[in-house]
């Protein structure tokens, strides 16, 4: 018994052993073999998290997984939505503490940590949407290595309107020893760029700091100290010392980790800083903002996500704002807060005469995200004397003076807002108001933002937007006016409740006339469905005298007794009501209608014009009937008839837009049509007769068309027009596949100048549907050919003022099917000659252009005596199915073209530019042009020389020496030389134009000029040098650069101060403004951003007045509308008077963006006469100045006026004849002076 007790208590022992023997070797075994399988494992663990994060991955991995990595050749590209583009590494090692971080976290994971040749992109909004986690408390950062080295680093992040680039960074963090850092490039998201910035950094015990980083001469970085020492008791520090656009900033916070926050203190100090240098670093456009912010105090503490914990004070004081579209002078701003509660104590902005004030408190929330609902009072009000200013940078801009108070209360959590605004002479584009008075009532409650204690959803879930709102506004305007329309009163007002927004009343008087207006309409609860929702609305209009409406001389105006009224409703997206206008003895110039008679109703969407007729006489009339189905296809059925016996009657109307040409004749009009107006599936007839017409030059005008159409076919047998010396007639008809137009003749006179016949594909019944309208197997027939034609006679006939003479012949021949057409072309024009540039020589133009087999060849050449044929030809693709899918040549379409000018003499050029009296020269042309439309090839040459050029008007610079050679090649004209001297000044353009599509040129040019001379007469010579780029579309460049006007004299008499003989009649402003615009492409949109300044003041040397003028002027906007904005100023300026010398102390022209041809003037001068010392004053715009006179001992007006005009007084001049008469007398030989020399 006891040796069987002692071999079982040995049976459990050696299984120990044996285990224990096997745990041995697994461990021997995973000493031996733990590296490569733990790499192996952890790179499988790293390229499947790579694969989740859409990356396509590779990498080599080495080292020891317990202690230290190394990674290298790491290879990281985006496969699918990913917030990560790309990663390159060459080289990355990691050396970590497990032991750190198991015993202390993060801050004690990371020892070292060293990357070479390191390449990352991001792409922020490529990243996959993610779900928003629970809201979870802020914490700190805590991976902070002992030890940082990069060398040759590069990081990009994605983003608008520029990347974020930091490349080639050196960086060097050793806690032993100072190190430094060093970025090749550095570019912000606005688009700024620094290159070779470098500084001097330490890291000791985790304390980063940088110093004197060199951005530029207006930015540095004298300190940035990020202190994560203290990480371990969940503290840390950021400090930044920085100049930024000629100011000082100072930024510092302290960041104390707590269980559920983050304990914040921050401190922001500035001085003297310009707003505008703050854009590039806020990713803000380069003007969004500028100015200068004069002062900037922060100090705050609290937990950063508790805002009843928040305390301290920030003022803000900023001068000489500028925004898109909010400018003034200076803005003050103090802020508090303590105890739970914030007090905006002023928030005081000046503009000028302009000024607004606000004032108010709120409760902090113990929740950001209760802002908005705790007790809020805000105080607001402002008086505007000068609405123009105060809107210059707004779409609507206003003249006048306003002023505005309002009070915004939050109590309870419910908004409640009060506003008034009142306004005089308010002036508007194309309009004024006298008087406006307007006041605004509204409330909210206002939703929670979280689920409420003991509520599983919140307060305010499934309420539409409108829930609760109340709102209430009356308004009145008088004495309105808007181009030719007057109203004496205009009164309304709104009321709304939460989705029913109500027009109570809207009343527009004139006199005795009345237009009244009621409506209701019932908001949407998504606004994509705005307009499907009930509305209805009631208008009324009484006028016994429509004219009243218009001012009294409104080429416009229409007299007479007018009714209107009308009531739809909208219902269930269905429109029902009745509308009807009524008038007698409407007038309008020269045109009476005697009866004017519409009714109109609306049922279930169907519209029916009952009645609509017009009367003009016994003779004269127009009828309509209709009904049209709102619903598609849009069903309609209509007719109508017009019989007018004399046209002259309705000349009046072709005036009143603006259209002065002669209008006599009869016509008779008669349509009648039904069908479904969305799928083109209509029916109808029309003819149209005119007789013995007249239209401007065009006399004994006919016409006669009969037509009739429906859904398969179109008929028109009778096509003709015919004046006094031309004819034409032909016969259309569309049936089947087939679109004929035959009997085409055009006739002058006796004679037959041109005939033909044209049969082509055409599916009538095809339009408005998908199918193919024109099918690419149809076939094509046509001939024509005209010979002789008297280019000028045809002009004539039109009652067009002939652009060119001559005669010409062409001839046509077309057949095939549109997929495969045989055509050719040939035009023949001699004795060409320009109308405009009558002493140009005749010329001659040959055109012959053939299709065959989908292939188009043009050649061409024009002849002139002057100068060698200019030869041109070119071949492509003729695609007639493939250009109609595309609507134009496709981009892909090959190209091979040529233009030659065998070298000619540039003296042809005197023949369109008669002023020229001496021209010496030659010129050359040799362009070819392969490839396709999308992508160009360009090669040749151009060139030009101009030896002398000299106007015949001897005031006008003479050009000399001018070479210019221009060379294609590839897709770009490149511009070897081009430039020449302007009396004694040279000028030069390079750049050149790239063509990455034929169609869509983009140019890049500079042009610098010195001292070239711009203009020169007998009062004026001015010379400039200028440094101008033109970059961007060909359509729509961009200018920018500088002016500098140099060695400049202005010579003509200057009266600042028109007093001339008494009695001598006051001068008057220019009859019209000058214009400055370019309407026409492509000057049209380009955009300019030019610098106009003096580089040497404009001297002014006349009797009347000398010394200098110094510009500091922007021409900016488009070509349409170009503005100018800066000041011009007059310097050391004496102005000769009668009797006496004006001395300028003060003397501005400013211009305005908004109206640049009319600057305001702002001039102060003294005069000293006799024993009087005037003072003068000149105000106002250069349209309409304004002048005061003032003098001590003080003299009336009058007084002053004839003391500068005669040196003497009214009363002494009054008191002794001979004083008079001497006086005229001095006066006559100053003018007779001043005409002479």
């Amino acid at each position: 018994m006891a040796e069987d007790r002692q071999v079982e208590a040995q049976t459990p022992r050696r299984g120990w052993r044996r285990l224990a023997t096997a745990l041995a070797v697994c461990v021997a075994l995973l000493a031996i073999l733990h590296r490569p399988i733990l790499l192996a494992i952890g790179r499988q663990v790293a390229l499947r998290y790579a694969a989740r994060e859409h990356l396509n991955a590779d990498f080599r991995l080495e080292g020891n997984l317990f202690s230290n990595l190394t990674v290298r050749n790491l290879r990281a590209f985006a496969v699918g939505p990913s917030g990560i583009e790309s990663i390159d590494i060459d080289y990355l090692y990691l050396d970590y503490s497990l032991l750190g971080l198991a015993r202390h976290g993060l801050s004690h994971f990371l020892d070292n940590v060293e990357a070479r040749s390191a390449r990352i992109v991001l792409n922020p909004s490529r990243a996959a949407p993610k779900l928003r986690p629970p809201k979870s408390k802020p914490e700190l950062p805590k991976l902070f290595p002992e030890r940082i080295r990069l060398a040759d680093a590069t990081l990009v992040i994605r983003n608008q309107p520029h990347d974020f680039v930091a490349e080639h960074v050196d960086l060097d963090l050793n806690p032993r020893s100072p190190g430094d850092v060093r970025i090749e490039n550095l570019q912000v998201p606005a688009g700024d760029s620094w290159s070779k910035i470098s500084g001097q950094t330490s890291y000791t015990n985790k304390n980063l700091i940088v110093r004197d980083v060199l951005l530029s001469d207006q930015e540095q970085i004298h300190l940035l100290n990020v202190n994560a020492s203290h990480i371990d008791a969940n503290t840390l520090g950021i400090n930044l010392n920085c100049a930024i656009g000629g100011g000082e900033l100072s930024v510092s916070t302290t960041l104390a980790q707590t269980k559920s926050s983050l304990d914040t203190k921050i401190h922001v100090a500035a001085e003297k800083l310009a707003a505008e240098s703050l854009n590039k670093f806020l990713i803000s456009p380069a003007r969004y903002l500028s100015g200068e912010i004069e002062h900037l105090a922060l100090d705050g503490s609290g937990v950063i996500d508790v805002p009843r914990s928040w305390s301290g004070t920030m003022s803000l004081k900023m001068s000489d704002v500028h925004q898109s579209q909010i400018d003034f002078n200076s803005g003050v701003f103090e802020v508090s807060a303590e105890q739970g509660k914030a007090i905006l104590r002023s928030a005081d902005i000046i503009q000028d005469k302009n000024e607004f004030h606000l004032r108010g408190t709120v409760e902090l929330p113990s929740a950001v995200e209760d802002f908005g609902r705790t007790p809020t009072t805000l105080e607001i009000s402002g008086t505007a004397p000068d609405l123009q200013q105060l809107t210059s940078g707004m779409p609507l801009r206003l003249t006048g003076s306003g002023q505005f108070t309002g009070k915004i209360d939050i109590a309870n959590a419910r908004i409640e807002a009060n506003l008034r605004v009142t306004a005089n002479s308010v002036g508007f584009p194309d309009g004024t108001i006298e008087k406006l008075d307007g006041t605004l009532r509204a409330s909210k409650a206002i939703a929670p933002s979280k689920t409420q204690p003991g509520s599983p959803t919140p307060a305010t879930a499934g309420k539409p937007w409108f829930a609760d709102l109340r709102t209430a506004m009356e308004f009145g305007l008088s004495n309105i006016r808007y181009r030719d329309y007057v109203l004496d009163s205009a009164e309304g007002s709104l009321n709304g409740s939460d989705d029913v927004l109500g027009l109570d009343r809207l009343n527009l008087r004139r006199n005795q006339n009345e237009l009244t207006l009621r409506g209701r309409y019932q908001l949407p609860k998504e606004f994509s469905r705005a307009s499907s929702q009930p509305a209805t609305l009631d208008v009324a209009l009484n006028a016994p005298e429509a004219g009243d409406f218009w001012v009294s001389d409104s080429p416009n105006r229409v007299t007479g007794p007018l009714q209107m009224a009308a009531q739809i409703e909208w219902k269930q997206e269905t429109a029902n009501g009745e509308v009807s206008i009524s008038g007698s003895n409407l007038k309008m110039r020269d045109l009476v209608v005697r009866q004017l008679n519409t009714q109109c109703s609306i049922s279930n969407n169907v519209i029916y014009l009952n009645d609509c007729s017009a009367t003009l006489s016994d003779t004269d009339f127009f009828n309509a009937t209709a009904s049209l189905n709102l619903r598609r296809p849009y069903h309609y059925n209509a007719k109508v008839s017009a019989r007018v016996a004399n046209l002259s009657t309705l000349q009046p109307l072709l005036r009143a837009s603006g259209n002065e040409n002669a209008l006599t004749g009869s016509f008779a009009l008669d349509w009648e049509g039904n069908g479904n107006a969305q799928t083109f599936k209509n029916s109808g007839q029309l003819k149209f007769a005119l007789q013995k017409g007249r239209y401007g030059n065009l006399q004994s005008l006919q016409a006669n068309i009969d037509a009739s159409y429906s859904p398969d076919s179109l008929d028109v047998p009778i096509i003709f027009f015919a004046t006094s010396n031309m004819d034409f007639q032909a016969i259309a008809q569309a049936k089947g596949e087939t679109l004929e137009i035959s009997k085409i003749q055009l006739d002058q006179g006796q004679a037959k100048f041109a005939s033909g016949y044209i049969s082509i594909p055409f599916v009538w019944s095809n339009l408005g549907t998908s199918a193919a309208v024109i099918p690419s197997n149809g076939k094509v027939s046509a001939t024509f050919q005209s010979d002789n034609l008297d280019i000028k006679k045809v002009f004539n006939d039109l009652g067009v003022k002939p652009m060119a003479s001559g005669i010409f012949n062409a001839k046509l021949d077309a057949q095939g099917t549109i997929a495969d057409l045989t055509a050719r072309l040939d035009v023949q024009m001699r004795d060409l000659r320009s109308e405009r540039f009558s002493r140009l020589e005749p010329a001659t133009f040959d055109l012959a252009a053939q299709v065959t087999h989908n292939q188009l060849a043009v050649s061409g050449k024009l002849q002139q005596a002057r100068i060698q044929p200019l030869e041109m030809s070119a071949n492509l693709p003729f695609d007639i199915p493939k250009i109609a899918r595309a609507r134009n040549l496709p981009d892909e379409t090959p190209i091979s073209a040529k233009a030659r000018l065998p070298r000619s003499s540039v003296n042809f050029i005197r023949q369109f530019v008669p002023e020229v009296q001496q021209l010496d020269g030659d010129l050359g042309l040799d362009v070819d042009v392969r490839g396709t439309i999308a992508r160009p090839v360009l090669s040749g040459s151009a060139d030009m020389t101009i030896n002398v050029a000299r106007p015949s008007n001897v005031t006008l610079p003479a050009l000399n020496n001018f070479k210019a050679r221009l060379n294609f090649t590839g897709d770009a004209l490149t511009i070897q030389q081009f430039g020449g001297e302007l009396s004694g000044g040279k000028f030069a353009v390079t750049g050149g134009v790239r063509f990455p599509k034929l169609t869509q040129p983009t140019v890049d040019l500079q042009l610098t000029a010195d001292s070239a001379l711009i203009a020169r007469n007998d009062t004026l010579t001015a010379r400039a040098n200028a440094d101008i780029k033109v970059t961007g579309p060909f359509a729509s460049a961009n200018v920018t650069g500088a002016i500098a006007i140099t060695n400049s004299h202005f010579l003509k008499n200057i009266d600042l101060i028109p007093i001339g003989l008494p009695g001598r009649p006051a001068p008057k402003p220019p009859s019209a403004r000058p214009e400055f615009s370019f309407p026409e492409p492509p000057f049209r949109d380009w955009k300019f951003d030019v610098a106009i300044r003096t580089k040497d003041p404009v001297a002014i040397r006349g009797n009347l007045a000398t010394g200098g003028a110094i510009a500091d002027l922007k021409l900016t906007g488009t070509g349409l509308r170009p503005e100018l904005q800066g000041t011009v100023r007059l310097e050391n300026v004496e102005a000769t008077l009668p009797f006496s010398r004006l001395q300028v102390s003060y003397g501005f022209l400013y211009f305005d963006p908004s109206d640049s041809m009319n600057p305001r003037i702002d001039l102060q001068g003294t005069s000293v006469i006799r024993d009087y010392t005037v003072r003068v004053y000149v105000y106002g715009t250069l349209d309409a100045p304004e002048t005061i006179f003032t003098s001590a001992p003080p003299l009336a007006q009058e007084e002053i006026i004839s003391l500068i005009a005669t040196g003497v007084t009214r009363a002494e001049l009054s008191g002794n004849s001979n004083v008079l008469a001497g006086r005229a007398g001095m006066l006559l030989v100053q003018q007779l002076y001043r005409k002479i020399f």
